[in-house]
């Protein structure tokens, strides 16, 4: 891994067009002339709590676990922060407001002034220890985030290792995928080309399992955190489903003739069945 060749895969990812019908072949390449892909990891303790939001147009109740758990693989046609379009993973958000958050942009896409949505929102639970892939900044001035502050002394230790052109090529790589992982990429596919493609390579190049992608959540300004669990993660025995929730909002236009959103209902669940995969409203 040298300077001379992360500024190659730079170059080369820089240059696609998204539209090419090879573009995410081009970006994985990409990431092959480094050679030495580093990859940061940190290891959480079971019984975290997250959430994920689905959204619908009809006033429907979901009631089955698998209708808000994860999506087939068939279901997925666009690239994500963490995806490519036919690749499953389970986002989810540390609180409401980011798993929310997250979904805004498209949510202007789907109603118009007055319109209704739903959100049906779960509650799950993350039954054993698990790691997760890390990007963060090696410029302390940049970590403005909770988690940039908490994680980057990480990147810094791993830095401290080395020196000379190795320390020089990891900075310059981890300063290239912190600004594309903190950009906001709803209407820049390239960023999700480059960012989907940085997880797949790394995640398939190391000799052992990693769990999930944890990063902060762009549309919050990182105030809330997201992880992006890998499709074989999701069994029963690493997740379960505590609650349910569905919210009903109603689009309105803001200043700027922008869309907004105001939650005008909300509606618990009774009971969630584990043993069947019901939930009871």
């Amino acid at each position: 891994m040298t300077p001379d060749n992360v500024q190659k895969a730079i170059d080369k990812l820089e240059a696609i067009d998204p539209k090419d019908e090879f573009a995410y072949e081009k970006a994985f390449m990409a990431y092959k002339i480094i050679k030495q892909l580093p990859v940061l990891i940190y290891n959480f303790n079971s019984d975290i709590e997250v959430f994920r939001a689905r959204t619908h147009l009809e006033d429907i109740f979901y009631s089955t676990k698998s209708e808000i758990a994860l999506a087939p693989h068939s279901a997925i046609r666009n690239f994500a922060r963490c995806n490519r379009p036919f690749q499953s993973k389970f986002y989810c958000g540390e609180n409401r407001p980011t798993s929310y958050i997250e979904l805004v942009n498209y949510w202007t896409e789907e109603r118009n002034e007055g319109e209704k949505l739903y959100v049906t929102i779960g509650r799950w639970k993350i039954k054993r220890n698990f790691s997760a892939l890390i990007i963060t900044s090696p410029d302390p001035e940049k970590r403005i985030s909770k988690y940039d502050r908490e994680h980057g002394p990480v990147l810094d230790d791993f830095l401290n290792k080395y020196d000379g052109d190795f320390r020089e090529a990891n900075v310059m790589l981890y300063r290239y995928l912190f600004e594309r992982f903190r950009k906001l990429a709803y209407e820049d596919p390239l960023t999700y080309l480059i960012t989907s493609a940085y997880c797949n390579s790394a995640l398939f190049e190391i000799p052992f399992e990693v769990d999930a992608v944890y990063y902060p959540s762009v549309p919050f300004n990182g105030q809330g955190v997201n992880f992006a669990f890998n499709n074989r993660f999701i069994t029963e025995d690493n997740i379960t489903l505590l609650g349910a929730m569905r919210d009903e909002f109603l689009a309105y236009t803001i200043e700027g003739n922008k869309k907004g959103f105001r939650q005008i209902g909300e509606i618990v669940a009774n009971s969630i069945d584990s043993k069947n995969g019901t939930i009871k409203w």
